[in-house]
């Protein structure tokens, strides 16, 4: 039961893998963004999607960028190394990095036991969110039809 005074996160289900329906997600790089409230342009955390999960495997390594550097989308703001592979992280929007989340660095095994809450990677101000948003996915319907085309794809 959800604590008292949270409300529950109702979690959209295609095949086994689990997205979050407050979301965006980046189809190009398998991150989520969640864009916290607020007025103007979003700060956006920012987290590996569950696709995106499976195809790294168990995480062993992450590394981030400091906070305080500005990016444009798809600048590199770091890595994850993983049982699978090494990929980089790109930024999925522009705008100046505020925090990492240290304790994926410290802990990268957060990514895969929880992708969308302890393990999110880092929290962005973004600079253009309505001209850039148009590249990421959101909503249920395109969401499912983008995890749907992926996981036919991936067999």
């Amino acid at each position: 039961m959800a604590a008292r005074g949270r409300r529950r996160r109702r979690l959209a289900t295609i095949d086994k893998y689990e997205f979050p329906p407050d979301r965006w997600y980046d189809p190009r790089e398998h991150l989520w963004l969640w864009p916290e409230a607020g007025p103007g342009e979003p700060v956006l955390r920012v987290g590996v999607d569950a696709l995106g999960q499976e195809a790294l495997g168990e995480v062993v390594y992450v590394e981030l960028v400091e906070p305080g550097r500005d990016v444009r989308r798809g600048d590199g703001v770091g890595s994850i190394e993983a049982e699978k592979m090494v990929r980089p992280l790109l930024a999925p929007v522009s705008g100046a990095l505020l925090e990492v989340n240290r304790d994926v660095l410290t802990n990268p095994r957060l990514l895969n036991r929880d992708p969308y809450g302890r393990g999110w990677l880092f929290r962005l101000q973004a600079r253009a969110w309505r001209l850039e948003r148009a590249a990421l996915l959101h909503g249920d319907e395109a969401v499912a039809a983008w995890a749907r085309a992926e996981l036919r794809a991936s067999r």
